[in-house]
């Protein structure tokens, strides 16, 4: 594993941490009804798998976004993003950053399965088309902070090159 690049990525990571805090932490202060936490629901496709489902909890132009997701039922990937709306049009774009986790089998008898653990920056835009309709596209940069494989003799260190995966969603508000 080289070390430097994963020493970067964690510092990365504690150097958003903070940031987060000062998204998140206003919150706290004083809080207005456009401030009044929403939740939206809805389906995934792209990025961290090919179909998926997510819950996303909205205060003002901040949210938290939890996606669970599967690219072919064999895994399951989790990631929870907190994001950052900008404008107050219909179309806003936004800003993140999260953790996704998968956890994976190859399906054969004996498998131990494997695990995995990505850093995640996603960019995109949220597009109000109906009152509590939204549709949104995104790509994330991902890169992986720590792997167990499925299998045990393969050592292969974690590829902490940045990749960028495209999703698409469509939230409904109730």
């Amino acid at each position: 594993m080289r070390g430097g690049t994963t020493t970067h990525a964690v510092a990365l990571l504690f150097a958003l941490v903070p940031s987060l805090g000062g998204l998140f932490g206003s919150q706290l202060v004083a809080q207005t009804n456009a401030d009044d936490m929403r939740v939206r629901i809805g389906v995934t496709a792209g990025g961290i798998g090919s179909i998926g489902a997510s819950v996303e909890f909205l205060w003002g132009s901040r949210s938290i976004d939890v996606n669970l997701s599967t690219f072919s039922f064999r895994e399951a990937s989790l990631a929870v993003t907190g994001k950052q709306y900008f404008g107050s049009g219909d179309l806003r774009p936004f800003l993140g950053v999260g953790l996704w986790g998968i956890v994976g089998s190859t399906g054969n008898e004996g498998d131990r399965g494997g695990k995995a653990l990505l850093f995640r920056v996603p960019v995109g835009a949220d597009w109000n088309f109906t009152g509590s309709h939204h549709l949104g596209a995104v790509v994330a940069v991902n890169e992986g902070l720590w792997i167990d494989r499925a299998d045990p003799e393969d050592d292969t260190p974690i590829s902490h090159r940045p990749v960028p995966l495209p999703g698409f969603y469509y939230r409904f508000e109730p």
